[in-house]
């Protein structure tokens, strides 16, 4: 009896201290985060930003509309530090961990209805290999200071 009772209590006291250690007195807990930085190759900036237009952002979009992307943002990179540092770099910002983890299943089936089949999105992603090349790819978890 006396051996449940511990055993009762421990439980208890370990399920209270899950929810206090994930909590930060600093900072609460925002968005995360998937960064791809891109070198887009010599003479290849055209075909890049006309398949982001064409299929990237129409893909996103249908993402966003889903639930599963709450946002994404594209930036330039204005003092590159040698010729081949990046160039573009794609935030993918997801609502929480959950989603991030849950999101492959579920954004290849948009994509590949966006291309028509999954083979031609295969393809284009082949393609794209020819126009740029991915320099680094980065999870970030945005916080809020408290």
């Amino acid at each position: 009896m006396r051996k449940a009772l511990w055993t009762t209590l421990f439980v208890a006291a370990l399920l209270t201290a899950l929810p206090a250690f994930a909590q930060n007195p600093n900072y609460d807990q925002g968005p995360v985060w998937r960064v791809v930085y891109y070198h887009i190759k010599p003479g290849q900036a055209e075909p890049f930003w006309k398949d982001f237009r064409e299929h990237l952002k129409p893909s996103y979009e249908a993402l966003k509309k889903e639930g599963i992307l709450t946002d994404y943002k594209v930036w330039t990179n204005v003092t590159t530090d040698g010729p081949n540092d990046w160039d573009v770099a794609l935030g993918l910002m997801f609502p929480n961990w959950s989603a991030f983890d849950q999101s492959d299943a579920k954004t290849a089936t948009i994509f590949a209805k966006h291309y028509g089949s999954r083979e031609a999105m295969i393809e284009a992603g082949k393609k794209r290999n020819d126009i740029r090349e991915v320099v680094a790819s980065k999870l970030a978890h945005e916080v809020m200071p408290k």
